[in-house]
């Protein structure tokens, strides 16, 4: 009695006791699926791209393609950082001047 990918992937699918769906099968293409709606292959393709670009796939495996020294590494990263949080900071300062000014203060 074999049973097919498709029965494993469907029973494996279905909803569990608690009414949450159970994880399909690991392997190793598991979460590295980007699903095709009506044949949409061009809008599949977006999300791919948006989904590679927001986990900044693209900029990693260009700088895997040569070493980097370790302290380097460290001050990149640091950069890195302290770039996403000053930006954020911004963002919230100049939230805040224009809720201000909505205010008519």
């Amino acid at each position: 009695m074999k049973r097919t990918a498709e029965e494993i992937w469907n029973t494996n699918s279905q909803l569990g006791r608690d009414g949450l769906a159970k994880n399909p099968p690991a392997n190793a293409y598991t979460g590295r699926s980007i699903m095709v709606f009506n044949g949409n292959v061009a809008e599949a393709f977006k999300k791919l791209e948006q989904c590679l670009s927001r986990n900044r796939v693209k900029p990693e495996l260009r700088l895997a393609e040569r070493h980097e020294k370790k302290g380097a590494k460290r001050r990149r990263l640091e950069s890195e950082r302290w770039r996403i949080r000053f930006a954020d900071e911004v963002r919230k300062k100049v939230a805040l001047v224009k809720a201000i000014r909505r205010r008519g203060a």
